[in-house]
């Protein structure tokens, strides 16, 4: 079992601070000491940088205790600059962006890949045309009321609807997070392109975090998770990091990936993809690097039932890929009231990667970092739900195997009528 575990966390396109990331892992954690009836103990923020902040966690149950040390690499400042950028200013770049991904072909593979992300991709656009069209209706039924002919009333139209646009696009934008995804696009084209050499800056500086601690071994496991977009940059990071240094997954620690809500074909699956292509074929080629990706029906804003390495469809789980691609079900995670009360927040879905369940189940983000189970076996089919007891002690595997066949046993007389 593990006893001390370092998590490097990279998240999506969301310029979430350390204060409110902290803010969220003590939520979730509550969630977590209730579904798996555990403790747990969280020390403050204890150090702070433009690239990291971390901070220590101790679980345990009646016969384990594992500390865990969480480092989130940061990148939320570069986000937050995108978000100050002017309306048309934002306007004109998502526009050529999403020009772009069409006329490239990007937004077609989408469609191939997964359609409900392809829809995902345009729906920001599709309310910006809405706004327009909302725009125009209100500017003209006031000039008509108004009695305005002529130049007067196509001057004072523009006006109009100009003012309409940018009201709604300056209230219900950042509401629905319409700007939010837009700005996404733009970041999303610029880092395809190689524009935005602070991103690049800030790679090199997740990979060398990844190597210090690696060279440090002074842990059991290390495991960097890419959460969304985040999942692209992680691949981008380790890559980097084998680069650099070839004996990575070799210094002590067990270094594993996880990948989940990911969007890593967003960039592979664009002809200027070809560094996140082959980032992403260095890090599967590692074998010494475990690496599985969680997917979800549920959550649209990632790619579900498809490889992001060989960039295929896939119609069952694959166990011993590279990656290990595990199909979860989030209605499974969360109770029921909350799913049903949650089930078309799209954003709500996708962060529940990141998020302590409400109920056990294969997939559980807490128990994977938090767990005194090595990654191999936390990521196994049914996770930590035969490994469990109610109590929260932890079983050795042989007798959670021999658990479960006892319970398949009736199942297998009944059926060929014993």
């Amino acid at each position: 079992m593990i006893g001390r575990r370092h998590v490097f966390h990279i998240g999506g396109y969301d310029p979430i601070d350390p204060e409110r990331q902290f803010e969220r892992f003590r939520l979730s954690l509550s969630s977590f000491e209730r579904t798996w009836n555990v403790s747990s103990q969280t020390s403050a923020i204890a150090e702070t940088s433009k690239v990291s902040a971390c901070w220590d966690v101790e679980a345990w149950g009646p016969n384990w205790k594992t500390r865990m040390t969480f480092e989130m690499l940061r990148w939320d400042d570069l986000i937050l600059r995108d978000s100050q950028r002017g309306m048309w200013s934002r306007l004109g770049q998502s526009w050529y962006s999403l020009f772009d991904f069409v006329v490239t072909g990007a937004w077609c593979r989408y469609v191939y890949a997964n359609w409900r992300y392809a829809v995902f991709f345009i729906f920001p656009y599709l309310y910006v045309v809405l706004f327009g069209l909302a725009g125009a209706a209100i500017a003209y039924a006031v000039t008509r009321l108004s009695g305005l002919t002529g130049v007067y009333a196509a001057i004072s139209g523009i006006f109009i609807a100009a003012a309409i646009f940018l009201g709604l696009m300056h209230w219900l934008g950042p509401r629905r997070r319409i700007n939010h995804v837009l700005d996404d696009a733009i970041f999303s084209r610029q880092f395809l392109y190689g524009q935005r050499p602070e991103m690049e800056q800030r790679i090199d500086d997740f990979a060398s975090k990844i190597i210090e601690r690696a060279r440090k071994a002074d842990v059991d496991e290390i495991l960097v998770v890419g959460h969304s977009l985040g999942a692209a940059l992680t691949m981008a990071a380790v890559a980097r990091a084998l680069k650099q240094d070839p004996q990575l997954a070799n210094h002590g620690p067990t270094l594993c990936v996880l990948t989940v809500g990911a969007t890593i074909p967003k960039f592979s699956l664009h002809p200027k993809g070809d560094r996140i292509r082959q980032a992403t074929q260095i890090v599967a080629d590692e074998l010494s690097i475990q690496w599985t990706e969680y997917q979800a029906r549920d959550d649209a804003i990632s790619f579900y039932r498809f490889d992001p390495v060989t960039l295929k469809r896939v119609s069952r789980d694959h166990p011993d890929g590279r990656p290990n691609i595990r199909r979860v079900q989030i209605h499974s995670m969360m109770d029921p009231a909350s799913f049903r009360r949650h089930r078309f927040h799209y954003m709500r879905m996708h962060y529940q990667f990141l998020m302590g369940n409400g109920r056990r189940a294969p997939y559980d983000y807490c128990m994977i970092i938090c767990g005194p189970l090595d990654f191999d076996d936390i990521t196994a089919p049914l996770g930590g739900v035969d490994r469990f007891q109610a109590d929260g002690s932890v079983i050795d595997g042989l007798t959670a195997l021999k658990s479960t066949a006892a319970q398949l046993e009736p199942r297998r007389g009944a059926s060929s009528g014993v």
